[in-house]
């Protein structure tokens, strides 16, 4: 193995690399090594090696997959089912045998409808409080979906259409680029994420996507996206493109944000199991462990949901985080259960 071989790999070409694979399921002196040694020379691929290493965890950890599609086994099956249908023998009455090539011709339009169906099934995957999901698209794209959110997409992309999902919640994807020539793009090569009152449109590239309390939040990693609202007839319905390190705020139609992050790939370090933020208010602290770990705030004085920490907060466990958020600000935070209680810390 040569550094230089994955110096300019993507998440997804890590995922799909075996010697990066078993370093992640079965490391030894030897590929540890060899990774750490990686990671000092190329400390900008740090994320992508640490998303990808989380990836792999989580699916081992997941006792079903999804979208693993077996298209020609339904032909085989009918096929089978047609040439069991065949006469037995040439001896059969004309009658007989128009009844059963009818029979079959029957058949024949029972397993392409069958197919048909099945074909066009959507999956709709969700995720409950706290838990981190990984999930690998009919195109090979990946998903990290995060606590309480909800991605739909159909089993089976037949390359004429734009590859289409929808979310709700919060998710990072890593879009496979399938097309080669970027002078002509057919409907196949386009990957679009539906969200609330928004598309965003892509080619090839890596994103966060947060949808939540009537906002929507896009931060773009690498690539180029183009965001649009879904109401062609909106004002100011036309595409904003977001180059990477851009973030912006929308609330139904209307733009509330767009400024360029300093560290775009801190956003999506919850794929990873931790909890980050810059500069955030207690509001903004209480209303993501509320959206993304389901619990119930009770603050005794609403002012104190303005209390502000400068600088970056980075935890791995709930915890941890209201302890730190309690002795930084001065105030009292108690969690019991799925409950957090708020009050001013009493002399």
């Amino acid at each position: 193995m040569t550094f230089e071989k994955y110096a300019l790999y993507t998440l997804t070409e890590f995922l799909e690399d075996d010697s990066f694979i078993q370093w992640v399921t079965t490391p030894d002196a030897r590929s540890n090594l060899f990774w750490k040694t990686f990671l000092i020379n190329y400390p900008e691929k740090e994320s992508v090696v640490r998303e990808a290493s989380s990836v792999i965890r989580v699916y081992r950890k997941q006792s079903d997959f999804h979208n693993e599609q077996h298209r020609e086994e339904v032909w085989n099956r009918i096929n089978v089912s047609l040439s069991h249908a065949a006469p037995k023998s040439a001896n059969v009455i004309t009658l007989l045998r128009y009844r059963k090539l009818a029979a079959s011709i029957i058949l024949l339009f029972v397993c392409i409808a069958a197919f048909w169906m099945w074909d066009n099934k959507t999956n709709t995957i969700t995720t409950s409080n706290g838990e981190v999901k990984a999930i690998t698209l009919p195109d090979q794209s990946i998903v990290m979906l995060n606590g309480n959110s909800v991605l739909t997409y159909k089993d089976t992309w037949d390359g004429n259409v734009p590859r289409e999902v929808w979310i709700q919640g919060e998710a990072y994807f890593d879009v496979k680029h399938i097309n080669k020539d970027t002078t002509t793009i057919s409907p196949g090569d386009r990957f679009i994420v539906h969200g609330k009152n928004l598309d965003i449109q892509v080619l090839g590239t890596s994103f966060n996507v947060n949808s939540r309390r009537n906002k929507t939040k896009i931060a773009l990693l690498t690539g180029k996206i183009e965001v649009s609202y879904a109401d062609p007839s909106a004002p100011h319905s036309g595409g904003l493109v977001l180059l990477p390190g851009e973030y912006v705020e929308y609330t139904g139609q209307k733009l509330l944000m767009k400024k360029i992050l300093a560290r775009p790939h801190k956003v999506a370090t919850w794929t990873v199991r931790e909890i980050t933020f810059t500069d955030p208010s207690l509001n903004d602290i209480m209303e993501t462990l509320q959206d993304n770990y389901g619990y119930s705030i009770h603050v005794e004085d609403q002012e104190l949901m303005s209390l502000k920490i400068e600088g970056e907060i980075s935890v791995t466990t709930v915890p941890e985080l209201l302890a730190l958020v309690s002795s930084t600000l001065g105030i009292t935070i108690e969690e019991s259960g799925m409950e957090i209680r708020i009050a001013h810390k009493h002399k």
